[in-house]
């Protein structure tokens, strides 16, 4: 027991280590400035958090009591740290909005609070709350056990963001790989991680006590998340996100009565798709692998909000979608041509306007059903048959 006991304080120390290695990084970085500092200072926060639990295994934290407060205040800026940090990296904004702060009301709140009943307790207080079941007033277990609700909204919020955003571009450009969400969702999905784990630990204090530690795979959690940022932004490249005016804008939240208001007539539209369809078809210009909303609206002589009105209502997909279907075609028509299968089919891909093997094979998949192979193998039996 006391090895495993070790081994966990290692753990953490380790974490806190590399939470601080992450901050200073972060910190000096000049991509994404504003978004780096809000990160770095949530990985400042975390090897603080890491460090007083260190303390707190070791008993050491009646040296220092009122680093105690860490653990039921510092979750209030986990979830807020995390959102803002996605709302800045994926809306390219260059300054820390004055609405963003309205998001740590609750981390105040409770500094405030503890103000008034835990900063200046005397000694005794603070032992007994190291006890398996502290005797504390119902408001004190309050704020604890609100922690988890802060988490879920702060995750469902920051999920949400990272959606929206994944839909904004797929509505702008037709290759999305330069444009850098591995490390975005990845986060993401790892923050969320976290907080079911801080669920999950307090269900278990719940319905068999406080005796089993379950808290204590909220800070193993952390440490291995940490380790995953630090090993991901080793290989990572720096986010990168593209900006168009349409992404600049704020998305509507109904996208049918932006349209009511866009003044494009049914007869507009009609004949805006027409010409958008012979200029794909005889102009090809999906071929272009970077080819974005506003370079095709600018050829067909219609602005990029009409087009996307007219892809989205009249042809009920996105433009990602729109544009790569005429590359799948473009591909089996390559397939079909050559018959002798000399040109290998990443190269055919490439050669219809697709930027990735991933692009490729995932958009070819979503329109056929099967994969270029599985294509390639049919046309050819259809030719021998």
């Amino acid at each position: 027991m006391l090895q495993f006991k070790q081994i966990i304080i290692y753990i953490m120390i380790i974490g806190a280590a590399q939470a601080l290695q992450l901050a200073v990084v972060l910190f000096r970085k000049k991509e994404n400035h504003i978004a780096n500092k809000v990160l770095a200072i949530t990985m400042l926060l975390f090897a603080i958090d890491l460090a007083a639990s260190v303390l707190f295994e070791t008993g050491d934290i009646l040296k220092v009591p009122h680093l105690m407060a860490l653990n039921s205040t510092l979750p209030y800026v986990y979830g807020p740290n995390i959102f803002v940090y996605v709302l800045l990296l994926t809306r390219n904004e260059k300054i820390f909005r004055p609405v963003y702060f309205l998001n740590y009301i609750p981390f105040v709140l409770v500094h405030i609070y503890g103000l008034f009943f835990f900063y200046f307790q005397p000694q005794s207080f603070y032992e007994n709350l190291l006890t398996p079941y502290p005797d504390v007033p119902w408001h004190f277990a309050m704020i604890g056990n609100l922690i988890p609700v802060s988490g879920l909204i702060y995750t469902f919020l920051t999920l949400r963001e990272a959606i929206k955003y994944n839909n904004r571009i797929k509505d702008s450009f037709s290759n999305i790989d330069r444009i850098n969400l591995r490390w975005l969702m990845y986060f993401v999905i790892g923050s969320a991680a976290i907080w079911l784990i801080v669920i999950m630990a307090y269900a278990t204090n719940f319905i068999y006590g406080e005796e089993l530690r379950a808290n204590i795979l909220i800070y193993i959690g952390m440490a291995v998340f940490i380790f995953l940022i630090g090993y991901r932004s080793l290989r990572q490249p720096e986010v990168v996100l593209m900006e168009t005016d349409e992404l600049q804008q704020k998305p509507s939240k109904d996208k049918s009565e932006s349209y009511k208001r866009s003044g494009l007539s049914d007869q507009l539209a009609a004949d805006a798709l027409k010409k958008l369809n012979d200029i794909m078809k005889n102009e090809r210009p999906y071929l272009k692998n970077e080819l974005n909303l506003s370079e095709l609206a600018s050829i067909i002589n219609i602005s990029t909000h009409n087009l996307s009105e007219i892809i989205n209502t009249k042809l009920n997909q996105n433009f990602y979608d729109f544009i790569n279907k005429y590359r799948v075609e473009e591909v089996k028509r390559l397939i079909e041509e050559d018959k002798s299968g000399k040109f290998s089919l990443l190269g055919l891909g490439y050669e219809a306007g697709f930027s990735s093997k991933t692009a490729f094979y995932s958009a070819f998949k979503k329109v056929t059903g099967i994969t270029p192979a599985q294509y390639r193998s049919s046309a050819r039996k259809e030719k021998v048959a």
